[in-house]
């Protein structure tokens, strides 16, 4: 400005002794200023040779978008365009060559967003601005020698400044803000070179600081300390580097002691520990892909120090179990939970040979089957089916020790045995029939000749003692013989 002000008064002192061929018309001064040319700048003299107006095109498009007015030869008022579009988007008016206020309308629309006042000297004194357009004005500055001193924030047009910053050398060095417009600060940040150092929140709004935060040189969160509870006690410690998550110590009940901590690679977690006996050694630790989803679970629930349970998970689901029940250092149970048909299978290997000794398997948390090895010879002995409720309905056992399982037994709701079905030469066929009344045998059919017919009829008394006998000996399925106990 003060280099525009020095031109026009040499065009004021040197306009009368121009000779008139230097002017387009009279009392007009035309000049291209960097001689391309075109005209960027009309100088208008009054009559007595003092300048009147003064139109700059300031970026060559043939558009004079700058205008200066003056009143007896003293610059009073300036109006620009300044986006092209030939409305006028700043309007300044001066007093002694000094500006005295400044309104700027950056749409064109005719109402300002923006006012700036000036002091004697002409510097900016306060100002306010409309930031969101919406016709009011809702932020507000002071200055002090020209450079910012406090700005305050009225978001909700109520009177009420949700966000006060005050301000040295024009870097922020505090900020008040009421985040819930109840009308106090909850909010309260601190700077230094216009970075944030330190940051404390009233979350729970109830005049008590919970959140503090401080941040490195960068301005990243450095370190937060939280009071979630509200308790008046610290329960959440997270530390970052670089504005990235690095560590999350935790008080999930709230005794003082954080007893799980997450640790992050990349700004996502990948292992997390619980300290349940709070003896300062994890108890429980989960292991975490790229994904964030589970990958495995170790926990040392005697606290012997030694891991005795291991899970697995597949795609965020748990998959697999293992567990060393008698804490020997050796995993003798295996859960499955990625079996067809089941929603958990279980695996005893009691011995530790290596082979299975017991499966059961569950669906719905329900237990519908379960298979024995007995003696250890890899071979089932025993194998149980239970209904939908539980309840044992359905029994094979390997009677003889045959490898197979050639013994069927059935029972009724009272988990009593009612029948019994058995292979006696391993032929895969039944050829014994055994019927029970109150866990005692009632009767007792049986094959001979492998036709898959009774030829054998025998019936007990309550004690179980043989009370009559019958026989097919053609085996036309009819008893030709019949036998009475003595």
């Amino acid at each position: 400005m003060n280099y525009f002000i020095r031109f026009l008064f040499i065009l004021t002192s040197v306009f009368p002794l121009w000779p008139e061929s230097v002017h387009a018309e009279k009392n007009v001064v035309r000049q291209d200023t960097n001689e391309d040319g075109k005209i960027d700048r009309i100088a208008h003299f009054d009559r007595a040779g003092k300048i009147s107006k003064l139109e700059v095109d300031s970026n060559g498009d043939g558009r004079f978008d700058t205008v200066y007015h003056f009143q007896e030869g003293r610059l009073s008022s300036c109006t620009r365009d300044t986006d092209g579009d030939g409305k006028v988007n700043i309007r300044q008016t001066y007093k002694d060559d000094k500006p005295v206020e400044k309104k700027v309308d950056d749409d064109g629309d005719g109402v300002a967003e923006g006012v700036i006042f000036y002091n004697t000297e002409g510097l900016p004194e306060k100002s306010r601005h409309d930031f969101d357009g919406d016709g009011k004005m809702d932020t507000f500055h002071t200055y002090q020698k020209g450079e910012i001193a406090t700005q305050r924030k009225d978001q909700d047009h109520d009177g009420r400044f949700e966000i006060v910053t005050r301000f040295t050398d024009s870097e922020p060095v505090e900020q008040l803000k009421d985040s819930n417009r109840d009308g106090v600060y909850d909010i309260m940040t601190w700077y230094k070179n216009g970075r944030p150092v330190y940051q404390e929140k009233d979350t729970g709004f109830d005049g008590k600081k919970d959140f503090f935060c401080y941040f490195d040189t960068e301005g990243y969160p450095e370190k937060i300390e939280e009071d979630t509870r509200y308790t008046g006690r610290i329960d959440r410690i997270r530390i970052y580097r670089k504005g990235e998550p690095v560590k999350v110590e935790y008080d999930a009940d709230c005794d003082g002691f954080m007893e799980t901590i997450s640790f992050f690679k990349e700004g996502k977690m990948s292992l997390q520990t619980q300290d349940e006996n709070k003896d300062g050694k994890p108890d429980v630790k989960i292991f975490f892909n790229q994904k964030e989803e589970k990958e495995r679970v170790e926990k040392d629930e005697d606290g012997n120090g030694k891991v005795d349970l291991k899970v697995f998970y597949k795609n965020g689901e748990k998959a697999k179990l293992i567990k060393d029940n008698d804490h020997d250092g050796r995993f003798e149970t295996t859960q499955w939970f990625d079996r067809p048909k089941w929603t958990m299978v279980m695996e005893v290997d009691g011995d530790n040979d290596g082979n299975v000794d017991a499966r059961f398997f569950y669906k719905d948390g329900v237990l519908r089957l379960k298979e024995m090895d007995e003696n250890s010879d890899s071979r089932l002995d025993l194998r149980e089916y239970y209904n939908k409720n539980g309840r044992l309905t359905k029994s094979q056992e390997d009677g003889k020790n045959t490898g197979r399982l050639n013994i069927t037994w059935f029972y009724n709701d009272s988990k009593e045995a009612v029948r019994a079905e058995e292979d006696n030469n391993a032929d895969g066929r039944v050829d014994a029939w055994y019927f029970y009344r109150k866990n005692s045998v009632t009767a007792i059919e049986e094959d001979t000749n492998g036709d898959g017919k009774p030829d054998i009829w025998e019936e007990y008394d309550d004690a179980e003692a043989l009370i009559k006998r019958k026989q097919d000996l053609d085996f036309d399925g009819k008893p030709d013989v019949e036998d009475m106990a003595k």
